[in-house]
């Protein structure tokens, strides 16, 4: 049974062959690693952190070029991440682990499988993305987020926004384009976060966008023989829910999905370890459970 009481939260710099990536460690148990979604800070995710480390000696990081990690030398991709997410482990001396990713941290974690596959003992899944066809804006929305990638993805422009996110009225624009055209959704202060972005901060994000508006299915597909936790809303309003499920029922043969009536990809509201503990202990629980062979449900 899951404590009440949070377990603390160690940070840590690790200087990596590609980085130098600023990470947290809580908890105790066999090892996993949560990937960020987007350009995500540690102080996002604490209660998350604090709660997997009931059960897991859990490990999150910020997303190289963002936060207190460098920028990798060649540029963001998912690709180039996998290196660093094997050299994280190597780091904290761990020869196999599991993979917790949400959202584009879907992403992420599926290609950490394609490339660390056999150290991989589990991945969990919440409200991945799988493939640009999952994505439910309109059309005209995702080619004008496209357009202003295409833009940002150069030097000029990226510095010239950089610059500009120090205006509180550029400011207002750019949250207006992220949450009515992109359909972002963010439970942090937004505005005081773009605010401190840096020029390598967009880079990375614009990398991020880039991927999710082009990865195929196929680029992703398995299959995969690691367990597999799924959890999504059915109502996401931001990825399709079944053409999701569809793909990852078609990628792992031993599968476990829970469903969810969210209204909402990410929380309006911030959780707290509370909010956690109070409404996904029983995840914890069959996840142990699984393990022994007590039951199919689980993380």
């Amino acid at each position: 049974m899951p404590v009440s009481v949070p377990c603390p939260v160690s940070v840590h710099d690790a200087e990596l062959p590609g980085t130098r990536l600023r990470f947290a460690e809580c908890g105790d148990g066999p090892p996993m690693i949560i990937v960020p979604a987007t350009v995500s800070l540690i102080e996002d995710w604490t209660p998350m952190i604090q709660f997997i480390g009931q059960r897991y000696r859990t490990y999150f990081f910020e997303m190289p070029g963002h936060g207190g990690s460098t920028p990798l030398a060649e540029g963001f991709s998912s690709t180039r991440l996998t290196a660093v997410i094997g050299d994280l482990a190597d780091h904290v001396g761990a020869e196999q682990f599991a993979l917790l990713g949400f959202s584009f941290g879907g992403i992420l974690a599926l290609r950490a499988l394609q490339g660390l596959g056999p150290r991989v003992t589990k991945v969990g899944l919440l409200s991945p993305c799988v493939s640009n066809l999952a994505l439910s804006r309109p059309p005209i929305d995702r080619a004008l987020v496209s357009a202003v990638v295409s833009a940002l993805e150069h030097r000029v422009p990226r510095n010239a926004l950089a610059w500009l996110l120090n205006n509180e009225a550029a400011v207002r624009l750019v949250i207006w384009f992220m949450c009515d055209i992109g359909g972002f959704e963010t439970p942090t202060d937004l505005r005081g976060r773009l605010m401190s972005y840096s020029s390598s901060t967009l880079q990375v994000l614009v990398a991020q966008v880039r991927e999710i508006l082009t990865v195929t299915e196929e680029e992703l597909a398995g299959p995969y023989p690691q367990p597999c936790f799924f959890g999504m809303s059915e109502f996401d309003p931001l990825l399709e829910y079944r053409r999701t499920e569809a793909f990852v029922r078609a990628n792992f043969s031993d599968l476990v999905v829970e469903t969810f009536d969210w209204p909402y990809h990410a929380p309006p509201v911030p959780l707290t370890y509370d909010d956690y503990v109070r409404d996904y202990t029983t995840l914890l629980e069959a996840d142990a459970a699984r393990v022994s062979g007590a039951a199919a449900t689980g993380i």
